[in-house]
């Protein structure tokens, strides 16, 4: 963790920054236990059948979450050893023909310091987990349904608190590595002294730091795509069955396909960042990474879009014998495209003429590579919406729903353009107050702001109903 300087660490921040993640599990799942609306008021009722309390407990969970508190236990254990590193302040040397700055670094504090705060974190939240589920078991059932969905909605509610807690567990194990990998990094840039040794320390240092950072990236994935796929049961009894339209069809392709997609382009950038070229801090800068990061943001965009036109070209494939049928499109609202471009306009700006002055030590890429890769995103998005404007959609749907599905599709495409290009300037010329989440905000932009659901049948159906 960061230092400024060699003034102990603040047991009260510490102790509040420790305690938060247990303290806000333990009152979202106890609150949600009491926030049921009026006419659901839990009712004590009898049964003469036997119910075990612990029966509700998803076991194979709870074994998961066990080992996953074990495993980031031991995590944090390994590094106890990371000695403290005093923070290098800003240095100026100055001489008759030149000057040179030094900026200033951040140092690291002793493990003695950290490790505990960890350990009470990982104690608050096995602690939260089983006060939850303590009040989850012993909660009133809910009158109305039966025994069977009342033991269903209890393991629900347990299965989304350990994968909860889980995930948690993970990301702070995953931070205890980083912490120890940054102590290698520092290792490999202090040890230089002019002879092979000193290079080879170097180099080993940088490489188990680098061994380290990834671990961590990997394990702390590995767990929140596992808990993120660890559904709950499903199977109430005496739930009525959904009415499946096209038009529901349709939205649920929509959802699969965005999940899909947007995966596989984030797990994409996550197996190339490591090969990207490292910059030498010995050398003069040469902008060859920052280069490069560029072109992974507009082939990560690239990608997506590919993936995205693949899907409809396999719908025009399968979907053959309707491709006689009219097709109904119409272009975006104005407002969406207004927006991009001025973003695209204002990035694009600084990603030519860069604020040397604040990025220092920077070498800015080539013009014409940033011009030609801002272009090529600008005519993958036309192209995806001159082709998802003309394919053929296999749901019998309305002329609105089907207007409503290309239009989202388009949407879509123009925010994967603009937040790559975002990301182009707030990630790839690595600003020091980083902006990153700015490029994921723009991937995420809801379609509802832009784009009017239409309304299904049923809906349609009611409300000529109740005007009538």
């Amino acid at each position: 963790m960061p230092i400024s300087d060699q003034s102990n660490l603040d047991v009260a921040m510490g102790i509040a920054s420790a305690t938060t993640p247990g303290l806000w599990v333990a009152f979202i799942y106890v609150a949600s236990q009491y926030t049921w609306p009026r006419r659901l008021k839990p009712l004590r009722t009898a049964t003469l059948a036997p119910r075990s309390l612990t029966s509700p407990i998803p076991k194979k969970l709870v074994a998961a979450t066990l080992v996953v508190l074990i495993l980031a236990c031991v995590t944090v254990y390994s590094v106890r050893d990371v000695a403290a590193i005093a923070p290098v302040p800003e240095t100026e040397i100055s001489a008759d023909d030149y000057s040179y700055s030094n900026p200033s670094q951040d140092g690291l504090r002793a493990a003695g310091e950290i490790l505990p705060y960890l350990y009470v974190s990982f104690g608050i939240l096995a602690l939260a987990a089983i006060v939850a589920s303590f009040v989850i078991l012993r909660r009133r059932p809910l009158p109305g349904i039966s025994e069977h969905n009342n033991r269903l909605l209890r393991t629900t509610w347990l299965n989304r608190l350990y994968r909860t807690v889980a995930v948690s567990l993970a990301v702070q194990a995953g931070e205890a590595l980083h912490y120890k990998a940054r102590w290698f990094h520092n290792e490999s840039t202090r040890f230089i002294d002019g002879s092979g040794a000193g290079i080879e320390y170097m180099d080993s240092m940088y490489k188990i730091g680098n061994d380290l950072d990834w671990t961590a990236n990997y394990a702390v994935l590995g767990v929140s795509v596992l808990m993120l796929f660890w559904r709950p049961p499903t199977n109430f009894e005496n739930l009525p069955r959904a009415k499946r339209t096209g038009f529901s069809r349709l939205r649920d392709q929509l959802f699969s396909l965005q999940y899909a997609t947007a995966l596989l382009m984030f797990v994409a950038i996550f197996i190339a960042w490591p090969i990207l070229p490292v910059s030498d801090d010995y050398k003069l800068p040469t902008g060859e990474r920052e280069t490069w990061m560029l072109v992974l943001f507009t082939g990560a965009a690239v990608f997506y879009l590919a993936l995205n036109a693949l899907y409809l070209g396999y719908a025009n494939v399968v979907s053959r014998q309707i491709s006689a049928a009219p097709k109904h499109s119409a272009r975006l609202p104005m407002s969406p495209y207004i927006c991009a471009g001025l973003l695209i306009v204002a990035c694009l700006y600084f990603l030519l003429f860069p604020p040397l002055d604040y990025l220092w030590g920077f070498v800015a890429p080539s013009k014409v590579v940033v011009i030609a890769l801002v272009v090529l995103l600008v005519l993958a998005h036309l192209g995806f919406a001159w082709f998802a404007r003309r394919s053929i959609i296999p749901w019998n749907v309305t002329a609105a729903e089907e207007i409503w599905y290309r239009r989202v599709l388009e949407l879509r495409s123009l925010r994967a353009v603009t937040s790559a290009v975002a990301a182009m300037l707030v990630v790839g010329y690595e600003f020091p107050v980083r902006l990153d989440l700015l490029a994921i905000m723009i991937f995420c932009i809801p379609a509802v702001i832009f784009l009017e659901r239409p309304m299904d049948s049923e809906a349609r159906s009611l409300q000529r109903s109740t005007s009538a």
